[in-house]
């Protein structure tokens, strides 16, 4: 069988790091059906996984931020209308905290509502489009053994702003699909300092979560 024929414009190949830049470059190409195969079985479950969401990923209003906008909108009012009555300082100061916090987040969450159906969907359903034979796309390949389950195997797609992950999930054999959509920007929230460092410092590393949530809960409780 003559692989790039079947594939029908698809290039597999292994996935080469290139420096400075956290995406994969295509190496060698993939001439075993084998791997192909294996590979297929990857993108296929990736577009199912899309056709199967397409009321929010591929609609022409309907965008995967709108619950958290809603979410946002729904918190944000009442706690802006809680803050009028309190009293203590602490907690104002606190309050006022979250509720900048929670504003930058609905500003975040609304750029990026917008830059997904500018930007970000139409590049989704142009890959969708080659991915399905209309087009010349890459898959690139990294990770262990195909026909291993004992080991992860993944494939990586790639449109200028959209960075596609799918992965086979060591063990289990489930796949997971992760889209990561690049110069989407962030935003920097100042809050003011309600814990000292000895308990700050282990949540800034993440240790409340782990071991450090022991000290943590002495900390507090003293």
């Amino acid at each position: 069988m003559d692989v790039s024929m079947a594939l029908n414009g698809l290039r597999i190949c292994w996935g080469v790091r290139i420096k400075g830049s956290r995406r994969l470059k295509c190496g060698e190409e993939v001439s075993d059906p084998r791997v192909v195969e294996e590979t297929m079985k990857l993108i296929n479950e990736f577009m199912n996984r899309v056709e199967k969401h397409r009321n929010v990923l591929l609609n022409e209003s309907t965008t995967p931020f709108d619950n958290a906008i809603n979410a946002l909108r729904n918190w944000l009012m009442p706690m802006e209308e809680k803050i009028k009555d309190v009293s203590d300082e602490g907690i104002a100061n606190l309050s006022i905290a979250m509720i900048n916090a929670g504003r930058k987040m609905l500003r975040l969450a609304e750029r990026a509502r917008e830059k997904w159906l500018r930007r970000y969907k139409p590049e989704l359903v142009e890959l969708i489009e080659k991915l399905r034979g209309g087009g010349e796309a890459a898959i690139i390949i990294r990770g262990g053994d195909p026909f291993n389950e004992d080991r992860s195997f993944m494939a990586h797609l790639y449109t200028k702003h959209l960075v596609v992950k799918v992965e086979r999930v060591v063990r289990s054999g489930d796949v997971t699909v992760t889209i990561s959509l690049t110069e989407l920007g962030g935003v920097d929230v100042v809050t003011p300092k309600l814990f000292g460092d000895g308990v700050l410092r282990p949540m800034q590393y993440g240790l409340m979560l782990t071991d450090g949530g022991q000290f943590i809960r002495r900390a507090i409780q003293k």
